[in-house]
């Protein structure tokens, strides 16, 4: 039998430093309408959806970008119209908790319940300019304490992660074996060479190797001078591209997805059971400072 759901990317263009919460929000509504009247169950913004990307120069004035309550007092119009509509949400922002500060996003389910929590566990870039890091996130957050869980939703289990994090295939196992249908992971990302390349890889890669469903959605456009790759979209779990995105502004990326289309991957591959972890230790072991 059929586990149809409706899930959404909801990309966003480039929020420019100086605009308002509310007005960000209003943006982050007119894409949940667009949703609702498409009958998407499940939307899922960016990482920091609510803020300009600031990790993208050194300053100290930077604690006007993070939120002290969870969920953001900013969101209550939103996740009040997801709750009217029942449409799960997922939303990534800056969070201060006491003296800390983290990348995080949550997920509320259908009834607009806050469901979870993640804060991001891998931090790019360096604290100060090597010539390399194009970004400093290193510099205001820390890594992230929450650990990778997994999530209920009414119509599935949703596992999060965020931007850097897509990156590394543990990321996805984690995910993967804590019994998530469908990863959601938002991320601001700067252009370079091969950078949608390197994006649209790695999600389709994650989806395959774990045969469940990926929604990678991003902050994109030429946002205070920096370009951010779009590129927004949902692959399946043969590592197929279901929907994409065709702009660098606010647009939503939908695609109604079968849960059951991981089964006959799964009995194929069985990746899961078929690992052999006793010959994984090195991927344990504590790093070196670099």
């Amino acid at each position: 039998m059929a586990r149809w759901v409706k899930v959404a990317a909801a990309q966003m263009g480039p929020i420019n430093e100086g605009t308002g919460r509310d007005e960000v929000v209003e943006r982050m509504l007119a894409l949940l309408e667009r949703a609702i009247a498409d009958g998407v169950e499940l939307i899922a913004y960016p990482e920091m959806a609510l803020t300009t990307y600031f990790p993208k120069r050194i300053r100290e004035d930077y604690e006007q970008f993070f939120e002290t309550e969870v969920p953001p007092k900013a969101l209550e119009p939103l996740l009040r119209r997801a709750r009217e509509a029942g449409v799960a949400v997922h939303v990534g922002f800056c969070e201060k908790d006491g003296g800390r500060h983290f990348n995080t996003a949550i997920l509320t389910d259908e009834s607009g319940a806050l469901v979870g929590k993640y804060r991001k566990i891998h931090l790019p870039g360096r604290p100060s300019p090597d010539g390399y890091a194009q970004v400093y996130e290193v510099r205001y957050f820390e890594t992230g304490d929450t650990g990778y869980r997994v999530f209920p939703t009414r119509t599935a289990r949703v596992g999060i992660a965020i931007c850097q994090d897509r990156r590394y295939p543990e990321s996805y196992r984690c995910l993967g074996l804590g019994g998530a249908d469908i990863i959601l992971i938002g991320y601001n990302t700067p252009l370079s060479p091969l950078a949608l390349d390197q994006n649209e890889l790695v999600l389709r890669a994650g989806a395959y190797e774990n045969s469940l469903f990926v929604v990678g959605v991003a902050k994109a456009g030429v946002e205070d001078g920096l370009e951010l790759i779009g590129g927004s979209c949902i692959a399946g779990p043969l590592g197929q591209v279901l929907a994409k995105a065709a702009t660098t502004g606010d647009e939503l990326v939908a695609a109604r997805i079968d849960l059951d289309w991981m089964t006959p991957a799964r009995k194929r591959w069985d990746f899961f059971s078929r690992r052999h972890p006793q010959h994984y230790t090195a991927i344990t072991q504590p790093i070196k400072p670099s």
